[in-house]
């Protein structure tokens, strides 16, 4: 199976990386990586959703980490066992496909035990105790598939779990013959005779011999099973002892793991089991894991896109195998142990580079990817009035909106509107971290959260929820302080809440605190990007002087 390369933007996906995602899974698909899979991290944001729709566009993919799960590893189409099926069949099956051991399951896919090679030397060494020699469960079915035999006569008598070779004078014989037990013989007609006469319950008739009337009318009448094999003595008894049921002696206590289990943690099991079963919560038979198939692991494979820093990408990409990057923001802390492809450009949004790379490629852009690409464009670029918008952001928007037929003006505030439905309803840690990135300047550590809406006033009203809410997550996360920047789109201004450094960051800003403390009004101040983040180090030097209230 051909791995997948997960295309995913940062943590908590906003509309710029889940547009980015798409169009170049999109790109990478059309020019023939067909394992290229758009993902995104987090919930989808209403305004991400009405241009999904929009476009008929499913949802890329939703992944928490790119940790390599059991998943990725696991052996599919797995070759098991079931429940009553002869030991002979299970043997058989272990040795064809050159497998050490195999689940065995009932008829409804469920897991119950495992049947390993060394069962086998088990049973070899059981059967030398006197105190369960010639003792085997008995099963019709499996006697006769085990033995590859003919019914004769069919029977009536239960079989029970003894077992009795008729190499004996046949007076001898009846002195070892219990009701229910099965008589291993030849075409001795006397011994077939008094073993039925004794209460045997089945006859196994070696070597393809004849049987005779006489034998088969007394079977008849006493209700006697007569079995005939092609097989002699020797080679007979030791099938029948292999046609018991592989749940006679298979293992009921067994380690097992799920397709969603981190292989980090499944390797310590490993490293006591030479394999294991993989099932899903209902205990149905998925796949199944060997220390072959660890050795075997290959790194998920992921694409960045809209970010490069190391605490805003998705769990589990240090285990990963980043093949590229593309991105607008600043050159951050991403480490790769080789080359890759990194394109980051100083432009308003990533769907913009994308754009320039279906160009380069030169693949037409599909209606639905210039919509998704238009609608981050729209968004981070606050309908082109941001000051990160650059004049090739304005030109692709312009050839995006063609190819996609939509008006840029009704169509970004079409999104907004879309992203302003839910706020009012969110909780104040949703509205908070809903556009939330952390950053680390030296050993500092600061969270930006931003919303852009053109009705600030109901959020405003929510002010000392807010920042109470920032003083939990900063004192639960470790920040040295928290901003969460609400910006007005129509006055292009943002008001900000801060918990941590307060004084220090106001002076920096130069804006006077609002009475609250915790707030400051800046006029332009509506890129977390290029405002923002350019800031950090001198709010950190200014912090370590004057560290405000906390």
């Amino acid at each position: 199976m051909a791995r997948p390369i997960y295309v995913i933007g940062h943590k908590n996906s906003d509309l710029d990386s889940i547009a980015s995602a798409y169009a170049y899974a999109r790109l990478l698909q059309l020019q023939g990586e067909e394992e290229a899979i758009a993902a995104r991290n987090g919930e989808l944001k209403p305004e991400v959703r009405f241009v999904l729709e929009r476009f008929q566009v499913e949802p890329p993919e939703a992944i928490d980490d790119v940790y390599l799960q059991v998943r990725d590893v696991m052996r599919r189409g797995v070759i098991c066992a079931y429940l009553d099926q002869p030991l002979l069949e299970a043997g058989q099956l272990l040795q064809e496909h050159n497998r050490r051991s195999m689940p065995v399951v009932d008829a409804d896919n469920k897991v119950h035990g495992i049947i390993a090679t060394e069962d086998f030397a088990k049973l070899f060494f059981n059967d030398l105790d006197p105190r369960s020699v010639n003792r085997v469960p008995l099963k019709r079915d499996n006697l006769v598939r085990a033995l590859r035999g003919r019914v004769l006569v069919e029977g009536r008598r239960t079989l029970g779990n003894r077992v009795i070779v008729g190499a004996m004078q046949a007076e001898t014989m009846a002195d070892y013959v219990e009701p229910g037990c099965l008589v291993v013989l030849g075409d001795r007609e006397n011994a077939q005779l008094k073993a039925i006469e004794s209460g045997a319950a089945a006859l196994v008739i070696t070597g393809d011999l004849l049987v005779s009337a006489r034998t088969l009318t007394a079977a008849k009448q006493q209700g006697v099973m007569v079995i005939s094999t092609a097989h002699h003595t020797f080679t007979a008894v030791r099938l029948i002892n292999l046609s018991i049921s592989t749940q006679d002696i298979m293992n009921r206590e067994f380690d097992y793991c799920r397709p969603e289990d981190p292989m980090s943690e499944v390797q310590r099991t490993l490293a006591r089991r030479r394999s294991m079963p993989v099932v899903d919560s209902e205990g149905t038979l998925v796949g199944y894991l060997s220390r072959t198939d660890i050795l075997n692991a290959r790194a998920k494979r992921v694409v960045l896109v809209d970010h490069n820093e190391q605490s805003q990408a998705v769990d589990g990409l240090d285990e990963a195998e980043l093949l590229g990057i593309i991105d607008h923001h600043r050159i951050a802390d991403v480490h790769t142990n080789r080359p890759i492809m990194f394109r980051a450009d100083p432009v308003g949004c990533t769907g913009t580079i994308i754009t320039g790379l279906y160009h380069e490629a030169g693949i037409a852009i599909p209606r639905e990817v210039a919509g998704l690409l238009l609608a981050g464009l729209l968004y981070d670029t606050l309908i082109l009035r941001s000051p990160t918008c650059t004049t090739k952001d304005e030109r692709v928007a312009a050839e995006l909106a063609e190819i996609a037929g939509e008006d840029i003006e009704q169509y970004g505030q079409e999104i907004f509107t879309a992203a302003a439905a839910d706020l009012s309803a969110r909780s104040a840690e949703a509205l908070i971290t809903s556009d939330f990135k952390e950053f680390t300047v030296g050993d500092t550590k600061f969270a930006i959260g931003t919303v852009e809406t053109a009705s600030p006033a109901a959020i405003e009203k929510r002010t000392p929820e807010l920042l109470t809410a920032m003083q939990r997550i900063a004192h639960e996360r470790g920040y040295a302080s928290l901003l969460f920047m609400l910006v007005n789109i129509i006055d292009m201004e943002c008001h900000l809440l801060i918990w941590g450094g307060e004084q220090a960051i106001a002076e920096v800003l130069n804006a006077p605190l609002q009475a609250d403390g915790h707030s400051v009004m800046v006029e332009g101040l509506v890129s977390r990007k290029k405002q923002l983040v350019p800031l950090l180090a001198r709010f950190q030097a200014s912090m370590s002087g004057k560290t405000g209230a906390l």
